[in-house]
């Protein structure tokens, strides 16, 4: 071979050795860190990635390159670490808490001079945060992530040398490895030998019930950021209070036969968005639109992606001043799949377009550092000087013996607000409550503060403020398409307003009320103290509470013997209101006084002792009304074809909620799977698909289990199925003109509600409402509407929706919902044989959101045997 073939020669292979390195970037690159291929045995975008393989490179990579920094931000509930991957320079890493110092102070800049917050922007290096699979089968963005890792440890080009130099980069390589490894697993199974089938319908692209897009506990975690029930949310809304990001992107998939989405999103935005991030939008878009166009790629904007509800993950940090955005790339599915158009699309190419777009972010933050730094400092100081003239300027929040309030101060601490507490009732002649009611005397001594004029106060208004604002001209539009027969543009639920949500009574106020001192999580996460006495004729504890909940649940648990006190008493100086749990000493163990200590500190519930059975008012604790509650065993149905997400929100409210054991059974196999139980958890699931998975013999056995005293209890779809007339259970019915609306013109309209919370209000007699007093705010999120029948008994009807003046409280509701809605059926009960069917008309654990309504819940489940 000749010196010019061996040059050529050589030339070629180290072509082709960059090309293995990296099949997106441009190197060349640093040979000590190791390639994806070295470690993971294949190239990237040729396999999807296992988490532990995930995990290894990672480790390797940070073992080999100064550039990286890694950090183990969370773990999901199944045990796997949530990341966080530091890339910048290795100057700027040997200064990485004076980087986070520069950016604390541009995140809170009160109190700083100009000068010296000038210098500040001058220096800092502002963050730039990447996500990447928060839906587990939305897997190109691992493979994208591993890719832009490599790139930016490894590079010794100018371009990631200059991105390294300007920024720091935060990479998040999957939000979501508990759903993620689900989808890993499930291809890895149905994959040949001989390659991978591309046919729509094949095995490999449809994954088992209920699919890998939600967590552990089929929670869809991109609705999860501003309510933090899962670590891996809480893990990043730290990173995020911890770096302030200039810039956040969510990597997304989207159906298989779409192209690439972009911001800016369509309409509705959410009215607390400033121009700021709008103009960010255009910035990042035009880099996007550019480096797609060198390739000849397909994309689109404004359409398809809103920017209304604040939780969603490019949402949440819009309100922090970061220019959020979600990236939207059409899904390979199981690695490979035909679209419409003939085409197959790949993995590969899924996570090259990821991964361009990334890119892109990346290069143009660096090219407009001090800019994007400069508007973010602006919003941040914005924050505070447009809410001082604002009408609404705090928000106040009673503080409630059932620590509801307390819940929400401590939800709101955590998304980085301030909190201050009333330390003495306070002038109330400017408060306006939410939802309408007179103006209290005064706001009362220990009432939350939320003043609005703070750094985190457009986070603070989009999440608390009574009721989002749409668009006058969007809502015109929307009618007009709803009777043109085209699709609604709501893209999650349209009411989330906090207060609302926590059942708290709350009001805004134009001042900022006197007398206020600043509270931390350390002032609310104290629990409350185990009974200092022994209680000689038992103990007693208050309702409604999550802490007594959680109490109940555990003592239950414990086999000791608990009874309900359906009627007001007082005996020692202590009132008990009606629904109160009574434990008597007699009727348990001689160890039943330390169990309900231990039992009450862990669960930092209020628990009183009780000398006798003797009540100071009220009926006496002996009386026949007082009941036992009977320790009930239950289950929870499952598997195809029961909506995960309804599954998830209620096992996760047994589980992480109530602390109380349940056990998940599989809908076609529920004929045989009722013996033992006590109770059958049904959620959300449409009437014709369970029938048609339970068939009339399952039909019939649930039935006869009801009947022989079991309680079932269905949610929201699913108490349609159980008010059928064919089921032969309830005497509730679906309204029959509910399913479509009306038009003026006899048309048929879609009717369902996007999402608005509106009042109900409550049997207080009942059982299932003790601990709730008062309105109800619930969630209305479909178009079904239940009549109770002409011969109602007392209690049967046990929640019903407000009268039409008094229904809606925030959100939207198509013009012909209200009158349809206003005063019908919202929880209904009756008896059936020896036992008893409870159906709510809406899905009550909705994400975790609604922690109002957990009492009913939990006393439908855990009293519902005993009534």
């Amino acid at each position: 071979m000749t010196r010019i073939a061996l040059a050529g020669a050589l030339l070629l292979g180290a072509t082709t050795l960059a090309r293995a390195q990296q099949p997106y970037g441009a190197g060349p690159y640093d040979p000590a860190v190791p390639a994806p291929r070295s470690v993971l045995g294949y190239e990237v975008g040729e396999r999807f990635t296992p988490h532990h393989l995930l995990s290894r490179y990672i480790e390797r990579v940070a073992a080999t390159s100064r550039r990286i920094h890694v950090d183990t931000v969370a773990r999901s509930f199944e045990g796997r670490e949530v990341f966080l991957i530091v890339a910048t320079s290795e100057a700027n890493q040997a200064r990485l808490e004076q980087v986070r110092a520069d950016a604390a102070r541009l995140a809170d800049p009160r109190g700083t001079p100009a000068s010296e917050l000038a210098g500040v922007s001058d220096r800092v290096r502002p963050a730039v945060y990447l996500m990447y699979t928060v839906h587990g089968g939305e897997a190109s963005g691992v493979e994208a992530a591993i890719a832009l890792l490599y790139q930016l440890a490894a590079g010794q080009d100018a371009e990631t040398r200059m991105i390294l130099d300007s920024c720091v980069v935060l990479i998040d390589p999957v939000e979501n490895p508990d759903g993620h490894e689900r989808h890993v697993q499930d291809v890895t199974r149905m994959r040949g030998a001989l390659g991978l089938p591309s046919a729509p319908g094949a095995m490999i692209q449809q994954g088992s019930w209920p699919g890998p897009r939600t967590s552990h506990y089929y929670f869809d975690l991109n609705r999860d950021w501003f309510i933090l029930s899962h670590p891996e949310s809480r893990g990043r809304v730290a990173t995020m209070l911890k770096w302030w990001p200039v810039t956040v992107v969510d990597l997304h998939e989207q159906g298989f036969n779409a192209t690439y989405f972009f911001t800016p999103p369509m309409a509705p935005v959410n009215k607390n968005v400033p121009e700021s991030v709008q103009r960010g939008w255009d910035l990042y878009a035009a880099a996007n639109i550019a480096a797609f166009d060198r390739e000849g790629w397909s994309f689109f904007r404004r359409e398809g992606y809103d920017e209304f509800y604040p939780g969603y993950g490019s949402s949440w940090p819009i309100y922090n001043g970061a220019v959020g955005m979600t990236y939207e790339q059409a899904s390979s599915n199981g690695g490979a799949i035909r679209r419409n158009d003939g085409t197959i699309l790949t993995l590969h190419e899924a996570a090259h377009h990821h991964y361009t777009t990334a890119w892109a972010t990346l290069l143009t933050t660096a090219q407009h550092a001090r800019e994007r730094v400069r508007d973010y400092l602006a919003f941040r100081q914005a924050a505070v000087s447009d809410a001082e003239g604002r009408p609404q300027r705090a928000i106040i929040v009673e503080r409630d013996e059932l620590g509801r309030a307390d819940s929400l101060a401590m939800r709101l601490l955590e998304n980085g607000v301030e909190v201050q507490r009333l330390r003495a009732a306070a002038d109330a002649r400017d408060a306006v409550e939410f939802g309408g009611g007179t103006a209290p005397g005064s706001l009362p001594t220990g009432s939350y503060v939320v003043d609005l004029a703070q750094p985190q106060g457009v986070l603070a208004r989009a999440l608390l403020e009574p009721d989002a604002e749409l668009d006058s001209a969007f809502i015109r539009e929307e009618l007009e398409r709803r009777r043109t027969g085209q699709d609604d543009r709501f893209y999650d639920i349209t009411g989330w307003t906090m207060p609302l949500a926590f059942r708290v009574r709350a009001w805004w106020t134009r001042a900022v009320p006197a007398g206020s001192v600043r509270v931390s999580a350390a002032d609310l996460g104290s629990g409350r103290p185990g009974p200092a006495a022994t209680g000689r004729y038992g103990y007693a504890f208050r309702p409604g509470s999550e802490a007594s909940l959680r109490l109940l649940a555990a003592l239950l648990a414990d086999s000791v013997r608990v009874w309900f006190a359906p009627h007001a008493f007082a005996q020692g100086g202590e009132r008990f209101p009606s629904g109160a749990f009574v434990v008597r000493a007699a009727a348990n163990s001689s160890g039943v006084h330390d169990v309900v200590r231990r039992r009450a500190a862990e669960a930092g519930a209020s628990v009183v002792p009780l000398a006798s059975a003797a009540a100071d008012d009220g009926i006496d604790l002996g009386s026949n009304s007082v009941f036992p509650v009977k320790a009930p065993r239950i289950a929870l149905l499952g598997g195809a074809p029961i909506a995960g997400g309804s599954f998830g929100f209620a096992w996760y409210a047994f589980d992480q909620r109530l602390g109380y054991a349940v056990t998940p059974v599989a809908a076609s196999a529920i004929s045989g799977a009722l013996d033992g139980f006590d109770v059958l958890v049904v959620p959300s699931v449409s009437a014709g698909a369970l029938d048609g998975v339970l068939g009339e013999s399952g039909r019939t056995r649930i039935g006869d289990w009801v009947r022989a005293g079991g309680t079932l209890v269905t949610l929201d779809a699913a108490t349609q199925w159980l008010a059928a007339e064919h089921t032969g259970l309830a005497r509730l019915r679906l309204r029959r003109d509910t399913t479509r609306a009306d038009s003026a013109g006899g048309a048929p309209l879609p009717a369902g509600i996007p999402g608005a919370i509106v009042r109900a209000y409550g049997d207080s007699l009942s059982p299932l409402l003790a601990g709730v007093r008062g309105d109800v705010p619930v969630l209305a999120n479909s178009d079904r509407v239940y009549t109770a029948p002409k011969d109602l008994r007392a209690g049967e009807a046990a929640v019903r929706y407000a009268p039409l003046a008094r229904l809606r409280l925030a959100g939207y509701l198509w013009p012909e919902m209200p009158p349809r809605l206003a005063e019908s059926v919202y929880l209904w009960t009756e008896r059936v044989g020896r036992g008893r069917i409870i159906g709510f008309a809406g899905e009550l654990n909705f994400r975790d959101q609604f922690r109002g309504l957990l009492p009913l819940f939990a006393n439908a489940v855990l009293l519902g045997p005993s009534m």
